[in-house]
């Protein structure tokens, strides 16, 4: 079983990533969930993860080639032999953040070039996730966690527009496959939205398939 979690800088899925890992692990053993993230989830990635979120490449292609690089890596290397051995994996980003950041957050980008990533993972043979959980938050509440945080350097460079073209990309993916995805307001308290999240996943637990017990 493949499980993703995403949403823009601050909506709180690396938490939640770590929290639901453990759920899931004390259902069906620790020895059978594997928590791992993108960029850099792979030996070796993480000097890839270095280089994108260091953000001064200067062609938006460079970026998407190197996210597409780590995938490919952390797909042959780490998930997909979690996933053939009957594990669950939970991913903090997959393959729709690139489509959401790198390529749909940009005016200047048409549709073809969404086409051309949508179809390059098809050809590539990259895993589809069996459920795609959203966390969506407003830019203005992502940035004021962030600031909390003391971490908001990704909305000093890039600029609030900026997160609310992801944030629409995000909706626009959703809608091309509604039935992998599911929608939750991340501004609710954490416990409340990890209490929506345990609901999906005993329903997909429940339903066993992929998953060696």
């Amino acid at each position: 079983m493949f499980i993703v979690l995403e949403g823009i800088d601050g909506c709180g899925k690396t938490t939640q990533t770590a929290r639901i890992s453990e759920y899931i692990a004390s259902i069906v053993g620790s020895d059978k969930v594997l928590a791992t993230r993108e960029p850099g989830g792979w030996d070796g990635g993480e000097a890839i993860r270095e280089l994108v979120l260091r953000g001064n490449l200067s062609s938006m292609w460079s970026e998407f080639f190197l996210f597409m690089m780590d995938r490919c890596e952390h797909v042959c290397r780490v998930i997909a032999p979690a996933i053939l051995c009957g594990g669950v994996v939970v991913c903090d980003r997959y393959s729709p953040s690139t489509l959401a950041y790198q390529i749909l957050s940009r005016p200047d980008v048409g549709d073809a070039a969404a086409e051309y990533m949508i179809g390059l993972s098809d050809v590539i043979g990259l895993p589809k996730p069996d459920r795609v959980f959203f966390l969506d938050i407003s830019p203005d509440e992502a940035r004021a966690r962030l600031d909390a945080r003391g971490n908001a350097n990704s909305f000093d460079v890039r600029g609030r527009e900026y997160f609310e073209r992801v944030r629409a990309g995000y909706e626009r993916i959703m809608k091309t496959s509604s039935d992998r995805w599911v929608k939750i307001d991340a501004a609710s308290a954490p416990d409340e939205v990890f209490d929506i999240l345990t609901r999906h996943v005993d329903s997909l637990i429940g339903e066993g398939e992929g998953i060696n017990r």
